[in-house]
């Protein structure tokens, strides 16, 4: 196992971090303390040669392992536990020789050197100075501190690792890697965003608190904190990988049935989930960087969600617009479309009420929407969290149920215009065309009407108020909504063939 292990890691990812140390040592060699033992601890309390060397390369060693073998190399060992643990000792040995590398390398780089008993004084200059005095009251010598942190190292390699072939084995590989990926997110936004690095948030920050000593030696729960959460996690991996054979853990539940988990398997698929999740990451990347940081929540809302005015043409305000409210229908209209396509006809002509279909697409829409909706909060919610602003409950609510009035109602009026036309570009054109007579000085336009320079606010020019948008837009959906299931639903099942 641990030669196959080996085998499989290859060349690369070793020479890659190692290389990374060597240029990391000759950089703190020029900058850093002077001292062989000093210099050696610098690197390994570097935080930017940890998150940035150091955790990147480690991960994608780790990734491409976390797979499991084929069934018979399971059944060979007799047991999953059996197998799960041989992996990890194997893999923990492949960190190992990783970490005793990286080791040397920093030793290569402090030869030359003077040799210093005890922690110097003056401790340094700069950062250093901070560093080892915040060592210094922790640990009484450097080489104890310089033991502690190396060896804190080599368990957070092995606690990673373990990690990994735990996530492989319960999840499929991508959602896997997006949560690898997710956690070193959250630890380079610790580094820049001061709330990350407080409970609860904290616990999103494990990677560095495994790898980095000097992190949990910042405050005095720290430490206890990462010994808690490290002794819980490990309890969960060992009860599920003796008791859990399977790749995930399955639980007693009714088995879905009908249209809408049909519907829900061909809306709900990685893609179009990436999709949801990447036009939303782009407005809020777009929204913060356009102008300077908010300084309060209000602010920051009303940039997210200021859409474009009546009466002027605002181009970026209208590509925003366009971004947030018609490239997340492009998947109903996308399903809808292969409904039309007749790729569902078997789902259909088994049907007695013709109002199934509408009722499943209804169903199904209303989910998405709600999806999107609870990501666009999110983008309202958490900067504002991040950056500790004074927050704004009631304008983050009702600014966005307003969106998802607003979206429902253009939802609707698309699968409308399907159903006449049959035609999914057509039906998005004309969406974009109604968005476009925002150009004419008619405040009562329903489409678009949840953007807030549209709404009159303190901060706006706007001429209608909320509660008359809500109407608006409250009254449209029911119209719609009745001719859909009166008239529109005969019409969707005459394209369809029904």
């Amino acid at each position: 196992m641990i030669q196959r292990t080996f085998r499989k890691a290859g060349t690369g990812k070793f020479l890659l971090l190692w290389a990374l140390s060597l240029l990391t040592g000759l950089s703190d060699r020029a900058t850093g303390p002077d001292g062989q033992l000093l210099h050696m601890l610098a690197v390994l309390s570097d935080e930017n040669y940890v998150i940035f060397s150091v955790l990147p390369v480690l991960l994608f060693l780790c990734g491409t392992l976390m797979e499991d073998d084929a069934q018979p190399v399971l059944l060979r060992h007799g047991s999953y536990a059996r197998y799960f643990w041989s992996r990890f000792r194997a893999l923990a040995a492949v960190c190992t020789v990783l970490w005793l590398g990286q080791l040397f390398l920093l030793f290569l780089t402090s030869l030359g050197l003077p040799r210093t008993d005890g922690w110097p004084s003056p401790l340094g200059s700069g950062i250093w100075r901070n560093v080892f005095s915040l060592l210094k009251t922790v640990f009484p010598s450097p080489e104890l501190a310089f033991l502690c942190s190396a060896l804190h190292l080599l368990i957070g390699y092995w606690l990673v690792s373990l990690l990994t072939l735990w996530l492989g084995h319960f999840l499929p590989r991508i959602p896997a890697i997006g949560v690898l990926a997710a956690l070193y997110v959250f630890t380079v936004f610790q580094a820049r965003l001061p709330s990350m690095g407080r409970p609860p948030l904290a616990f999103l920050t494990g990677l560095i608190h495994w790898t980095l000593l000097l992190y949990n030696c910042t405050a005095p729960w720290r430490f206890p904190l990462t010994i808690c959460s490290t002794l819980l996690l490990l309890g969960i991996i060992g009860y599920t990988v003796c008791r859990c054979w399977q790749k995930q853990v399955s639980l007693p539940q009714s088995k879905p049935s009908g249209l809408s988990s049909l519907y829900r398997r061909l809306l709900f698929t990685p893609r179009n989930l990436l999709l949801a999740g990447a036009a939303i990451l782009l407005l809020s990347s777009y929204t913060w960087f356009q102008g300077t940081p908010p300084e309060e929540g209000r602010m920051w809302v009303i940039r997210l969600l200021a859409g474009h005015g009546t009466g002027s043409f605002w181009a970026v305000g209208m590509l925003s617009l366009l971004l947030a409210e018609v490239l997340p229908l492009w998947p109903l209209g996308d399903l809808v479309a292969k409904i039309l396509q007749g790729q569902t006809l078997f789902a259909t002509v088994r049907l007695r009420h013709q109002t199934e279909v509408l009722s499943g697409l209804l169903k199904t829409a209303a989910l998405w929407l709600l999806f999107w909706s609870a990501l666009l909060l999110g983008a309202e919610i958490l900067p504002v969290w991040f950056l500790d602003l004074p927050p704004e409950p009631a304008l983050t609510l009702w600014a966005a149920g307003l969106r998802l009035l607003d979206m429902a109602f253009q939802f609707l009026l698309l699968l409308s215009l399907l159903c006449l036309t049959g035609q999914p570009a057509a039906g998005f054109g004309i969406l974009v065309l109604m968005h476009l007579l925002a150009v004419l000085p008619i405040p009562w336009l329903p489409v678009g009407l949840s953007s807030l320079v549209r709404i009159r606010l303190p901060e706006t020019a706007g001429t209608i108020s909320p509660g008359t948008a809500f109407a608006i837009l409250t009254g449209c959906c029911l119209v719609l909504f009745l001719w859909l299931w009166k008239y529109g639903i005969r019409k969707l099942f005459a394209k369809i063939g029904g």
